[in-house]
Formats: structure tokens, C-alpha cells, sequence
């Protein structure tokens, strides 16, 4: 299911992940905040870590494709294994038909989730993505994000210390929060599965629970508690980063 065409949940597949029409509870903030918590499922592991984090902070710096080889040198600067980061980034990078790498998290290919930094326009993988990228490149981002069924647009402005604009005013975010066995982030395929497919923006709260109605695993949360979940789930990210001078 292309990132793409995600808009409508493909309830099969979710069948397979272990997703559960008839919910008895969801998520609470606990829930969304233990993603990110040591051995939670947006802890990575220092390899990985390490590797998602270089290739975000370079696709936003390029502004374009990177080729393989590029890539490799950006990681390997990490303490990364050449072969570690080789397997890393076939499974989980977009490519173009020249083989240069267009997406990871961050992505030329266009998706509901249109970001601008620093002047250039990009996209995103998930739509919480798009604040997590402000905190891992410390950099302010404008954020139009289309809406599941409506199709309707939530902006945002947001820079590290907050969100500054939010349009329409009552726009929500949506999280998915996976059981331990509903976990896959071997692949890009596995990653969108997991998280992409179901991390959405919303004009208002009714419009996010009509659309997670049958759920157990989607927390609705407003734009600031979003704004601070994508703060954690960065530092999950950074939490492997070399410490002091390099």
C-alpha cells in the first residue's frame, strides 16, 4: 500500500497485524508516551538509530535523491558498520530508477504530509513525522497535512520550542499505538504497516473518531500533546547519538 494511497485502512492486512474491531478500551497518554521509552516500539537500538537519524538529517539537507554512496559515507561517520548500514538502508529506503535514495521518513515522493524547511518543499511518511523532523533538525516547519476521508487540510507552523499556527483550530493528530506483536520496522513496507498508515491529522476531534471508529489502538491527541509526543519520539531517536565533540 503506497504511502501515497494511504487513507483508507487496509482491514485485511491490519487483520494480520493482530488489529481488533471491537475495542474494550484505547490508548491512553501512558501508552503513546511508552513508544518511546527504552525497549519501547520507537526505540531502535543504537545501529538503527544511528542510520535513520543521518539519512532524515540528509535527505532534508540535499533537497533531493542521494545516491548510495553518499549515503553510506553520512552513516558510516556514525560508527556504523559499512554492511550494518548497507542492509539498514536497502530495507527501509525508497529508491528512484537510477538507484539514488529519496526517501526515508523524509521523502520526494508526495504524500498527504507536505512539509516546507528552510524554504524547501518536501513530504513525510507519516503525519507525525512532520513534527518529529522539527525537533531531530531543529529547524522551524510549515506543515500541510490532507485529512483521511475529507480530505481536508490542517495546517501547522511549528518550530522547536512549540506550535505557533494551527489551522483549523481545533485540529487533532492521530497516533497508532501496536501490541508488542504488532510491531514491524524490518522493512519501509513494515514501518508504513505499523505507524504511517494510521498517523493522521484531523480538522477536529469528531472527524479522527469517526475515522478510528473500531479501533483499540488509535490514541486521538490534540496539536500540543502531539507536539510533545513527537519531542519524545525524537529523543528515542537521538538517544544513541555520539555525546560531546566528534
Amino acid at each position: 500500500m503506497p504511502i501515497a494511497e494511504d487513507f483508507e485502512v487496509n482491514r485485511e492486512a491490519m487483520a494480520k497485524l493482530g488489529w481488533t474491531a471491537n475495542p474494550t478500551s484505547t490508548p491512553t497518554s501512558k501508552d503513546v508516551a511508552e513508544l518511546s521509552q527504552p525497549g519501547g516500539a520507537l526505540d531502535l537500538g543504537h545501529d538503527p538509530a544511528r542510520v535513520a537519524v543521518r539519512m532524515i538529517r540528509l535527505l532534508a539537507q540535499a533537497g533531493r535523491p542521494v545516491t548510495r554512496d553518499h549515503a553510506l559515507d553520512a552513516v558510516a561517520e556514525s560508527g556504523v558498520d559499512h554492511a550494518t548500514a548497507d542492509a539498514l538502508l536497502d530495507a527501509w529506503t525508497e529508491r528512484n530508477d537510477s538507484g539514488e535514495i529519496v526517501g526515508l521518513g523524509i521523502t520526494s515522493n508526495p504524500t498527504p504530509h507536505r512539509m516546507t524547511i528552510d524554504g524547501v518543499p518536501m513530504w513525510a511518511w507519516c503525519g507525525m513525522d512532520t513534527l518529529i523532523f522539527v525537533h531531530l533538525l531543529d529547524k522551524p516547519a510549515t506543515i500541510e497535512s490532507k485529512a483521511p476521508g475529507s480530505g481536508e487540510v490542517v495546517r501547522l507552523h511549528a518550530d522547536p520550542s512549540g506550535i505557533t499556527e494551527v489551522d483549523p483550530a481545533g485540529a487533532v493528530a492521530t497516533q497508532r499505538v501496536p501490541g508488542r506483536d504488532q510491531v514491524d520496522l524490518s522493512t519501509k513496507n513494515g514501518i508504513w504497516g505499523t505507524f504511517c498508515h494510521h498517523n493522521f491529522f484531523f480538522p477536529n476531534r469528531a472527524e479522527a473518531a469517526k475515522w478510528a471508529a473500531g479501533r483499540d489502538d488509535i490514541a486521538i491527541l490534540s496539536i500540543p500533546d502531539a507536539f510533545a509526543t513527537a519531542r519524545d519520539i525524537a529523543g528515542a531517536l537521538l538517544r544513541y547519538e555520539p555525546k560531546g565533540p566528534q
